[in-house]
């Protein structure tokens, strides 16, 4: 991405050729949508229920595929599967393969580690390991919810509704890469305009229209909470910056910030100028609060869950959630780390996420007990799993009371996780709601006699967001309650250990309204094929990374952001 310098006291812009491999994949995914929204013009031949089905087809096609080759390019510039070999000796048919040879190595000196992804301490866009992982979770999870609405029927203007969730998609990945507050608020812009409109996109559908726009309102405040506390942030470093040195640049980059704090923090100025800062970590945790959904900032997730298209829910409740984290994550622990506090929750903004936390993790799991609606219910139990990733994220970030690096290996499992067990859930209610028209814990009645491979793969999703072992979620869980053993944070724990069996109520409700309840219709409920691939796929998943954690584990380990930098 562009770097930022410092020149004669101001701050320049300057794009260099070698900073393209680094921003491929976005480019690809902003180039895609501009491609299916194009193309889909060409489709619009007929009106008749033949051609818009062709149509939809089409460009749901075209956005899986291309999908499909953004994640091979994101998982190649990793290099978590491979290094690309040095280039063959010339001559014979060795020059096609060396093209492409020549291609992945430039894309991995370009991805973590390589030598083209050293970033001056002032640049804006960071291709670290971390952004790798969060590209692919939000690529593979656009993916699956490309696949579950292709076989959704309700979709008009195909091009329209993939293009958005390209963009949206893009917007993620580089909300996920900024080290910087006026790129990381416009991706979130990016990010959550493109979902306010895909959330109210069935406009016939008057629980759609409220859910888009009670979403649009929730996310226009706290845009406004979010970026009145960025704007703090950038008075406090401009005044520190500005009295040291007045010729010196005000800088916006997290570096920039952190660095200020420390200056303020040795000049014993703690007291009065970090008073600041204090107001601006509170609107900036409230304002992303409302991205993840967690206590106080949740309410407008129930009714957005179950009101958007189910296929969209599912990714407003994985990837949309799991960039806000990940944007949470950067932005603390790179601009805030010398206000965070001690690992016992004593003070700094540990505490204010521990007490966020617990919070989330009881009101959101005793909301869940009394819920009808099968959406709502996984609404509130995402919320309880919010709680879970704030653990998550305050327990296993800190890798040692003395250590200046973050860790973050047992929030990024978690976010993994519970994206597939989260999609997965959601695409059998679609397939339900498609099937039978409603999404009611009713509709699920005796599904087990009418699709017995549905009811099945339902179940593994319920089980493994129950933290049932050997299942994935398990092992999420248990990686939080190790760490905030670890940490000394046994309250935190023994609470979250709580709500876990809590939430077993209601969970298992699933599995007795599927296996033990009468059906209302012998009728055989009909899985589409494509709904039916991102169903398996994501319950293989689930139980693969049960089975063996440690395949993605080694990974994650790999994912440490320095504190300050």
């Amino acid at each position: 991405m562009p770097s930022s310098r410092i020149k004669n006291g101001v701050t320049t812009v300057t794009f260099q050729i070698t900073d393209f491999p680094r921003i491929l994949p976005e480019l690809m995914l902003l180039a895609l949508g501009l491609l299916v929204l194009g193309s889909d013009v060409l489709e619009r031949w007929g009106n008749d229920p033949k051609s818009k089905l062709e149509r939809r087809k089409a460009a749901g096609q075209l956005a899986a595929i291309g999908l499909g080759i953004v994640f091979v390019v994101c998982l190649v510039q990793s290099g978590y599967l491979f290094t690309v070999r040095e280039p063959l000796p010339p001559g014979g048919t060795n020059g096609l393969l060396n093209f492409f040879i020549n291609l992945g190595r430039n894309l991995q000196a370009a991805g973590p580690g390589g030598e083209l992804s050293g970033q001056p301490i002032l640049s804006a866009f960071a291709t670290d390991n971390l952004t790798m992982v969060a590209r692919l979770i939000f690529i593979g999870a656009a993916f699956f919810t490309t696949l579950l609405m292709l076989d959704f029927k309700n979709v008009s203007n195909p091009g329209e509704f993939y293009a958005l969730l390209l963009f949206s998609t893009a917007g993620m990945c580089i909300m996920a890469a900024s080290t910087e507050l006026i790129l990381a608020f416009i991706a979130l812009e990016l990010s959550s305009i493109t979902l306010y409109v895909l959330a109210g996109y069935l406009r016939n559908d008057e629980r759609s229209v409220e859910a888009g726009l009670k979403y649009f309102l929730f996310g226009a405040i706290s845009s406004g909470i979010m970026l009145y506390g960025m704007s703090l942030a950038y008075g406090f470093t401009a005044s520190v910056n500005q009295g040291a040195d007045p010729s010196q640049a005000i800088g916006t980059t997290f570096s920039q910030i952190g660095q200020a704090v420390a200056t303020t923090q040795q000049a014993g100025q703690a007291d009065g100028n970090l008073l600041m800062v204090t107001l601006a970590l509170i609107f900036i945790i409230a304002g992303l609060g409302y991205k993840i959904a967690v206590v106080p900032f949740h309410s407008w997730s129930p009714d957005v869950y179950q009101g958007a298209p189910t296929p969209m829910t599912a990714f407003i409740s994985t990837a949309s959630k799991a960039a806000g984290f990940i944007l949470l994550y950067r932005l603390l622990v790179t601009a805030f780390p010398n206000v965070a506090g001690t690992p016992g929750f004593n003070n700094g903004w540990t505490s204010l996420l521990a007490f966020i936390a617990l919070l989330t993790v009881v009101i959101g799991n005793l909301s869940a007990l009394p819920q009808t609606n099968a959406k709502r219910l996984l609404a509130y139990s995402s919320i309880g799993h919010a709680g879970f990733l704030l653990l998550a994220f305050l327990l296993g970030g800190l890798a040692s009371p003395d250590s200046q690096t973050f860790g973050t290996a047992p929030l990024l499992y978690y976010l993994i996780v519970y994206t597939f067990m989260s999609l997965g859930a959601f695409g059998v209610l679609a397939v339900v709601s498609e099937s039978l028209g409603g999404d009611d814990m009713s509709d699920l009645s005796g599904l087990a006699k009418r699709n017995l491979g549905l009811a099945t793969m339902m179940s593994i999703f319920i089980l493994s967001l129950a933290g049932i072992p050997p299942l994935s979620g398990f092992w999420a869980k248990f990686f939080v309650f190790m760490s905030g053993y670890r940490a000394g944070a046994l309250p935190l724990v023994i609470v979250a250990a709580v709500m876990t069996v809590v939430s077993l109520y209601y969970y298992l409700r699933f599995l007795k309204v599927m296996w033990m309840q009468e059906p209302s219709s012998d009728e055989r409920v009909i899985t589409p094929p494509a709904m039916n691939t991102t169903i398996i796929a994501t319950a293989v998943l689930v139980i693969v990374l049960g089975l063996f954690p440690n395949l993605i584990w080694g990974i994650l380990d790999q994912v440490v952001v320095i504190a300050g930098r």
